[in-house]
């Protein structure tokens, strides 16, 4: 039955294989945004369905700024820049600004519907019986120095009103200024000339992220006399791909080549060596072609952890090859039935801990369980299916001392001339589990999560500055029936944003109202033009431009609509404030008061402040509590079983060394004065499961049995701290954290491990053919 099992679960290796070769042929899909690790929005989608519009088009966008103290430098390098993005074919789009084609573009779009259209400025000045200043502004226009007025203007708009609207839209871009065609700022003597580019794809695709930057990069080069200021999420998100693969290479071979040196110092021989490692490759390649299988693609953190995977799926093999060094293990088959019910045992509790990952609505997450789960079921079958026909070692007599050396800490839990030392050492970890669960404070921001390049955010912040714009995604949500009742509250909303701006809580807004005013406000418009101008002042100022009489008006009755400026595609950032009918986002820049902006659009109906980022770190909170849930239901769901195997005294002690990890793991982290994340509290759930495994073997283990099943449990620890202990030196604050607890808890878990021994009275032929 054995040998069928043996051929099938070959067969099944090499079809994972295949598939997996297959993937490598045809390159694999990793992700790299680390927002991806978190949940999806679970009560709004109208919410959610606005944050992706609104991250997608801030992830899509990417601005340089090239300075030189020569303005035809700048301007050449400027060109240079843009040209060599554009023949990547990455970018969809090079320009976004209010240069004068574009400027003409909106004229056209506009000119039909100038006396609809007017300025804030000119609004209010008219509605206060003011039309002689808007008149005398024109002639003074008019006859004074202005790009825009020519004679064919002021025969149709003889009171500039267009131009006014015009040259009041609220670009986002606000310090910089039309320069021949381009966009640029001049400060301290050197010429700023912006190059803005539209990303054809996603910012966190590896192969748009190297061949994109490799091009700025290397156009950058080329320039050396040239100061070139980058922004854009492809640039960090590239920063931090690179990060994380570099870490899973490096920590991933770090973990293997440990592990093989401990297994080889230990055994002396090839064949315990080779043993493991066949478990070991047999469950990564399982794990990662049943991942691609069922996700289609990885995140690269699945693949960071899941390096780690290593340290635990050696466990099972480690544990088999251990029994090489007992006096009383005899055939293959003999060894591999007194190793089973412990390594049975552990891979059920080890597979109950990852199942909670499995419940938590984390995509990245849920990632990295099924590549453990799948992983650690496949070493283990390799141990019980193949490493007994594989294995023709003879006892290990060389490891005296390494057996006397193990089991040196079961002799520190078990004879009494230790007690003194074992309470000075219990009542230690009180009180450091109180101290240092009394300072623990959780921190949730979400950007946290990655390593953030401190070249590139002081990039980011010249950048801002220079230009006079953030690059935040919070906004403003308007809902309504319709796009004109959605202008509408747009427009009542002004004032309260206005009033915002002047208290500083925020430092400008755009929205699609002030681009296209609601058909209400056109017609008003019209009315206001026709009373206080054309009536009143229109053959004066006409007279007074040298101009014929008025034509009766040919301009077009009805008014312009969202979807007329959508359509013509020609007014900057439009098409990212609309998201749909009665759907639209006002952006707002340099919010410094979130809560003052969300008090005075609360009595507003339709009108919400969405904070991307505050959202995301709320969200982390509440899944931070989850997460310790899911801990304490994986602890509820092993007790069980562990009950019904040891009792339940020998249950509860079986769960002691885990358990008081899991306390002291939280409390060291708020001695090391760091801030407790839901990254922490993830690694809990890992630890309580791994600390079982060490648990359960040293129940499992008779008296003779004990300096073995030590060495074997020495031997798990350490691989393991190799894999997850590595991770502490992560440059990902997410992956540090976690790594940090896992390498506090497993060492916890490990010194109390020899604990569980106590109270498992039973007898182990009964409870073997049970477990079988």
């Amino acid at each position: 039955m054995r040998r069928l099992g043996a051929l099938l679960w070959l067969a099944l290796v090499l079809l994972a294989s295949g598939y997996l070769a297959l993937r490598l042929h045809d390159g694999l899909g990793f992700r790299t945004d680390l927002l991806a690790l978190l949940p999806r929005e679970e009560q709004d989608p109208v919410l959610q369905r606005a944050n992706d519009a609104v991250t997608k088009a801030l992830g899509r966008r990417v601005l340089a700024l090239v300075g030189h103290a020569d303005r035809e430098t700048a301007r050449k390098a400027a060109t240079t820049l843009g040209d060599a993005l554009l023949a990547t074919g990455q970018v969809e789009r090079i320009g976004e600004g209010i240069d004068v084609d574009r400027l003409k573009r909106l004229g056209a779009l506009y000119f039909p519907h100038r006396q609809s259209l007017l300025s804030d400025g000119d609004r209010a000045l008219l509605a206060a019986g003011k039309g002689e200043e808007v008149a005398t502004r024109a002639l003074s226009q008019a006859f004074g120095f202005a790009g825009l007025v020519d004679a064919g203007l002021l025969r149709t708009d003889p009171f500039l009103l267009l131009p006014s609207f015009l040259t009041n839209l609220p670009f986002p871009l606000s310090r910089l200024t039309p320069d021949e065609g381009m966009l640029s700022v001049t400060e301290n003597g050197t010429t700023w000339v912006l190059v803005s580019a539209v990303l054809a794809g996603e910012p966190f695709e590896l192969d748009l992220q190297d061949r994109l930057v490799g091009a700025f990069d290397a156009a950058v080069r080329d320039m050396p006399d040239v100061t070139v200021k980058r922004l854009g999420a492809v640039f960090f998100a590239h920063a931090g791909s690179k990060t994380a693969i570099t870490e899973a290479s490096t920590l991933g071979t770090l973990s293997l080549v440990g592990t093989m040196l401990l297994v080889g110092l230990a055994f002396r021989r090839p064949g315990p060596l080779l043993h493991n490692l066949l478990a070991l490759g047999v469950g990564m390649t399982v794990g990662l072609s049943g991942s691609l299988l069922l996700f289609g693609e990885l995140h690269v953190a699945a693949l960071l952890f899941g390096s780690s995977l290593i340290g635990v799926a050696v466990d099972y093999s480690l544990h088999y090859s251990a029994s090489l060094f007992d006096p009383l293990s005899g055939s293959p088959s003999d060894r591999l039935r007194h190793v089973l019910p412990g390594i049975a045992l552990g891979l059920v509790t080890t597979l109950i801990g990852y199942a909670a990952l499995m419940l938590a609505p984390f995509p990245g997450l849920r990632q990295i369980a099924a590549f453990s789960i799948i992983g650690l079921v496949g070493a283990f079958l390799t141990v019980v299916l193949w490493l007994p026909s594989l294995d023709r070692a003879r006892r290990l007599t060389h490891g005296a001392l390494m057996l006397r050396a193990a089991a040196g800490l079961w002799s520190f839990w078990e004879e009494r001339r230790w007690r003194g030392v074992r309470l000075v050492l219990v009542l230690g970890c009180v009180l450091a589990g109180a101290v240092g669960l009394a300072r623990l404070s959780a921190d949730d921001d979400v950007r946290r999560l990655q390593a953030v390049s401190a070249e590139l955010r002081h990039e980011q912040d010249e950048i801002q500055r220079l230009i006079g714009a953030t690059t935040a995604a919070q906004f403003l949500l308007v809902q309504a029936a319709d796009d004109e009742a959605a202008l509408r509250r747009q427009e009542d909303l002004a004032a309260t944003l206005a009033g915002l701006k002047a208290k500083g809580s925020i430092a400008g807004y755009q929205m699609p109202a002030a681009f296209v005013p609601s058909a209400r406000t056109q017609r008003e418009n019209r009315a206001l033009v026709a009373t206080t101008l054309d009536g009143p002042l229109l053959a004066a100022q006409r007279a007074s431009l040298g101009l014929p009489p008025a034509e009766p008006n040919k301009a077009p009755e009805g008014v312009l609509t969202l979807d007329d400026a959508l359509a013509a595609d020609s007014v900057p950032f439009l098409r990212e404030l609309v998201l749909g009918p009665g759907l639209h986002v006002v952006a707002l820049q340099g919010l410094s008061d979130p809560d003052a902006v969300r008090a005075a659009v609360a009595g507003t109906a339709g009108v919400r402040l969405v904070n991307p980022t505050a959202d995301f770190s709320a969200l982390l909170a509440k899944y931070r509590h989850r997460a310790l849930l899911l801990t304490g239901l994986a602890g509820l769901l092993m007790l069980p079983v562990l009950m019904w195997r040891y009792g339940w005294r020998g249950g509860l002690w079986a769960l002691l060394p885990p358990a008081a990890a899991l306390i002291l793991a939280p409390a060291v982290v708020g001695l090391m004065g760091q801030d407790f994340t839901f990254f922490h509290a993830m690694a809990l759930v890992l630890i309580l499961s791994i600390g079982v495994d060490y648990a359960v073997f040293c129940a499992e283990s008779g008296v003779e049995q004990q300096p073995v099943t030590m060495l074997a449990v020495w031997l798990a620890t350490l691989t393991t701290l190799l894999s997850f202990g590595l991770l502490a030196f992560s440059a990902v604050p997410a992956v540090h954290s976690f790594g940090v607890t896992m390498l506090v808890g497993i060492s916890i878990a490990f010194l109390f491990a020899p604990l569980a021994a106590r109270g498992t009275r039973h007898n182990e032929a009964t409870n073997n053919a049970r477990l079988l």
